[in-house]
């Protein structure tokens, strides 16, 4: 029973509030909360592929890799067929996903987007979980408007429900970066003077006319854009 419950939450609950960026899992106390989210949430592609691992002393390994996007760690595909994290993490300086450039940083795996000359606007994409919501009396939690919750499923005309005793939200990111010279920098005004001495005018001019959010990738985007 429990494993229906799963598969109905996966694709009831959770790929909806994964097109709004972020949902609340509900489960029991313990569980382990990645089992909860699509393949396509928890990494950076949907499935393994075949990937290059390029690390700092310029070495590399070949195989079926993945990202983490809860943890931004690197996960390949063992010779048994198990996905394992990598044990030398520290030592990875980039990986190459069927074409995808993602650079290793203190901000988490970088995926170069687009380039300018010798600068590149990059992402990070990250799932993060939040304080847990415990049920109170009577089982009542409180629950917030920003979120959608699902207690109980009904399939072929029977009424199942959900083993839950706890809801922790998350919610999944596209932060935007800028790469110049080996180097990551957050988005804001000085960074992007910094990676374009040569376009003062055209920042300023751009984010007089423009309220840019540089939380936001299609604001970071356009901007990075208009620089081209």
């Amino acid at each position: 029973m429990k494993k229906i419950c799963l598969s109905l939450l996966l694709l009831l609950g959770i790929a909806p509030l994964f097109a709004q960026n972020q949902g609340v899992i509900h489960h029991e106390r313990g569980d382990d909360l990645q089992q909860y989210l699509l393949d396509s949430v928890k990494f950076v592609v949907p499935e393994f592929q075949s990937g290059i691992i390029t690390f700092q002393d310029g070495s590399y390994s070949r195989g079926p890799v993945n990202i983490s996007t809860i943890e931004q760690r690197v996960y390949f595909i063992a010779t048994n067929g198990e996905k394992q994290v990598l044990t030398n993490e520290d030592q990875v300086s980039r990986v190459s996903i069927k074409g995808r450039t993602f650079i290793k940083s203190k901000y988490g795996y970088v995926e170069l987007l687009a380039t300018e000359g010798d600068i590149a606007l990059g992402a990070v994409r990250r799932v993060s979980f939040f304080e847990t919501e415990k049920k109170g009396a009577y089982g009542m939690v409180s629950q917030t408007t920003s979120v959608t919750t699902i207690g109980s499923l009904q399939q072929n005309g029977t009424m199942y429900t959900l083993g839950i005793d706890q809801n922790t939200p998350f919610k999944y990111s596209v932060n935007p970066y800028l790469y110049k010279n080996s180097r990551i920098y957050l988005p804001n005004k000085k960074n992007f003077l910094k990676c374009f001495p040569d376009k003062k005018a055209e920042i300023e001019q751009y984010l007089k006319d423009n309220n840019v959010d540089f939380e936001k990738l299609e604001d970071v985007e356009a901007l990075f854009n208009a620089l081209k």
